[in-house]
C-alpha cells in the first residue's frame, strides 16, 4: 500500500492555541474599553449597582469589544499581511483560519447582546450593538481606506464603553455619559496618531490614508496637539455635571496638562523622536483617567 508524503501529513501552520485567539481580541484595547464601563456604572445613582447588572454591563461589553477586534482583523487579514508591525497576527499568520475567526468573533457577539439583553436593557444591548456596527462597518469596511479622518470618525466606535454603562444602570444617555464619550473620542486621534508617526511607511506601503500618509508629519503632530486640547474642558466638565469629586479632578486635571505637555513638545520640537513615549503614556492616561473616576466614586460610597 502506497504512503502519502510526510510533508502533506502535516499542518502547513502550527495549530491555533489559546493565546492565539486571545489575541485576536486586541486585548489592550478590550481592557481599555471595560475600564471606561466602570465608573458609568456608579455615577449614575452614586451607588454600587446590582451585581447582576454590572457583571452583565462589564462582561458583555468585553465581548462586544473582543468580537469587533475579531471581524476587524478578518476584514483585514491582507492588509494586516502586508505590514511589518501586523504580519504576525494569528490571521496572517496562518495560525488561525478565517472561519475559526468567524465563529469565534460571532459567537463572542451573541454572548455580548444576549448578556447585556437579560443583565441589563434593550438600551445598552442596542448601544453596545451599534458600536460593533460601526467600528467593523464603518471604521473597517468604508472608513479606514477612504479617508485620512478615518481614526478620527471612526473613534467613536470605541468610545461607546460609558455610554452602555450608564445606560445599563439607568435606563437612560445623560450629559455626563456624553462627556466621558467625548473623553475617549479626543483621546483616540492623538493616542493613534503617534502609532502611525511611528509606522507611516508600513501604512503607505498598505495604501492606508493614515493623516501622516496624506498630510505629513508636521500636519499630523499639530492635530495632535489640537485634539489633546480638546479634553481639558471635557474633563473639567464631568466635574460640574456629575458627581465626580476631587480625588477624579485633581487626578485628571494633572494626568491631561501631561498630555497636553508632550503633545506640544513632539509639535513645537518639529521630530518624532517622543512619539513611542508618547504613545505608551497615551495607553496610561486613557487607564489612569477612568481608574481615578472609579476610585473617587468608591470613595464617595463610604
Amino acid at each position: 500500500m502506497s504512503k502519502f508524503p510526510a510533508h502533506l501529513l502535516q499542518s502547513e501552520a502550527p495549530a491555533a492555541n489559546f493565546g492565539d485567539y486571545f489575541n485576536l481580541t486586541k486585548p489592550t484595547i478590550t481592557l481599555l474599553v471595560i475600564i471606561t464601563v466602570i465608573p458609568s456604572l456608579l455615577l449614575p445613582t452614586g451607588a454600587f449597582p446590582a451585581l447582576s447588572t454590572a457583571f452583565a454591563a462589564v462582561i458583555g461589553t468585553m465581548f462586544a469589544s473582543a468580537s469587533a477586534a475579531v471581524f476587524n482583523q478578518l476584514i483585514e487579514t491582507s492588509t494586516d499581511l502586508q505590514m511589518d508591525r501586523t504580519k504576525k497576527r494569528s490571521l496572517p499568520a496562518g495560525r488561525v483560519d478565517k472561519n475559526s475567526a468567524l465563529l469565534f468573533g460571532s459567537f463572542l457577539l451573541i454572548a455580548a447582546l444576549a448578556l447585556l439583553y437579560w443583565g441589563t436593557n434593550l438600551l445598552a444591548t442596542l448601544t453596545a450593538l451599534a458600536g460593533h456596527l460601526f467600528y467593523v462597518v464603518i471604521y473597517t469596511l468604508w472608513l479606514k481606506k477612504r479617508t485620512p479622518q478615518n481614526i478620527v470618525i471612526g473613534g467613536a466606535a470605541g468610545a461607546v464603553g460609558p455610554l452602555i454603562g450608564w445606560a445599563a444602570v439607568s435606563g437612560t444617555i445623560a450629559l455626563p455619559a456624553w462627556l466621558l464619550f467625548l473623553i475617549i473620542f479626543f483621546w483616540t486621534p492623538p493616542h493613534f496618531w503617534s502609532l502611525a508617526l511611528k509606522y507611516k511607511n508600513d501604512y503607505a506601503k498598505a495604501k492606508i490614508p493614515m493623516y501622516p500618509v496624506v498630510y505629513g508629519d508636521d500636519k499630523t503632530r499639530y492635530a495632535m496637539f489640537l485634539y489633546s486640547l480638546c479634553l481639558l474642558p471635557c474633563v473639567v466638565g464631568l466635574y460640574f455635571c456629575s458627581n465626580a469629586g476631587w480625588v477624579y479632578l485633581l487626578a485628571s486635571c494633572l494626568l491631561t496638562a501631561k498630555f497636553i505637555w508632550d503633545a506640544g513638545v513632539i509639535y513645537f520640537s518639529h521630530n518624532n523622536l517622543l512619539v513611542m513615549a508618547y504613545f505608551r503614556y497615551s495607553c496610561l492616561y486613557a487607564l489612569g483617567v477612568f481608574s481615578a473616576l472609579a476610585i473617587d466614586q468608591l470613595l464617595a460610597l463610604h
